[in-house]
């Protein structure tokens, strides 16, 4: 298969970004303990983003999906089956942001067995 100009150009940029990475890239030089420290703070700001924004999104999607439903058997065949496959998709997408909501904590005291006993996913977490 003979290469295009797109693939060419596609990798010059890809090799590009992977060299601005490698170049800016730090060796951190602290000690393991604020290591753990700062990533059991970053997971649990995710956490906390997650918790506070996937049930708000997960409710739309179902009211949307409602409404898209109903609005869509209103007009014609064609339309109906669009909108069937739509409202579809979005149940589907809020019954995933809820099962990722559900999850959340559970996933991350796999991979920090620390926090599963603390008031982890909380905005007072220290």
């Amino acid at each position: 298969m003979a290469r295009t100009r797109f693939d060419s150009g596609l990798l010059t940029i890809l090799a590009v970004m992977l060299l601005v990475g490698a170049a800016f890239a730090q060796r951190s030089s602290t000690s393991a303990e604020d290591a753990k420290l700062r990533l059991i703070t970053g997971l649990n700001g995710l956490c906390v983003q997650l918790v506070s924004i996937l049930p708000i999104i997960a409710i739309l999607l179902f009211v949307l999906a409602a409404v898209v439903y109903g609005v869509g058997h209103i007009f014609g065949a064609e339309m109906r089956s669009k909108a069937t496959g739509w409202a579809t998709s979005m149940v589907v997408g809020a019954v995933i942001s809820l099962l990722i909501f559900l999850l959340t904590r559970p996933i991350l005291s796999i991979f920090v067995p620390d926090i599963e006993t603390s008031d982890f996913c909380k905005p007072t977490f220290q």
